[in-house]
């Protein structure tokens, strides 16, 4: 399976929210203004294709943004430079077949050109209610947990971070 990894444009928003919408609670609702609002904010917003279909997105930010969510302000609290995936969503057709760590290692590719001096590659995934597939990969990516905390919004997150290191 050949998988394309790009910058996200405005025309793949339909697929992008789509797709979003159908992996609510394990990301948060982000439909029409919400995903514009998201989109804006973001420093490297991706799509994966899988053999031209389309596959999967993220949504990443970095430091020093008027950004409304609770676990990006966890961030910006505890760090002075970081990268922040707000969101990655991959449709459950393409699951284990590398898209996931494409967009991944895409966003720590350009999140290193983006914040050289970056401390931490940082996200959360929910504890309560509990998603142990996304620990699971995160934790074979190199993830560590770094604090459980509950949201304002009736969700227990595990703060997660990999160290930033440039290569050599």
């Amino acid at each position: 399976m050949a998988i394309d990894v790009r910058s996200m444009t405005p025309d793949d928003f339909p697929w992008v929210i789509a797709l979003n919408q159908q992996h609510v609670p394990a990301v948060s609702d982000a439909g029409g203004e919400r995903f514009t609002y998201l989109f804006e904010r973001s420093a490297i917003a991706l799509t994966a294709w899988a053999d031209g279909s389309p596959a999967g997105f993220s949504l990443t930010m970095t430091h020093g943004l008027d950004y409304d969510s609770s676990n990006y302000q966890w961030f910006s609290e505890n760090y002075d430079q970081f990268i922040y995936l707000d969101r990655v969503v991959v449709d459950e057709s393409f699951h284990r077949h590398g898209v996931g760590r494409a967009l991944y290692s895409e966003t720590e590719r350009l999140g290193l050109l983006e914040v050289p001096d970056a401390e931490v590659f940082g996200l959360e995934v929910n504890i309560e209610p509990r998603n142990d597939v996304s620990l699971s990969f995160h934790e074979r990516l190199g993830f560590d947990e770094l604090v459980q905390r509950p949201t304002p919004y009736g969700i227990v997150v595990a703060m997660m971070g990999k160290s930033l290191t440039p290569p050599v």
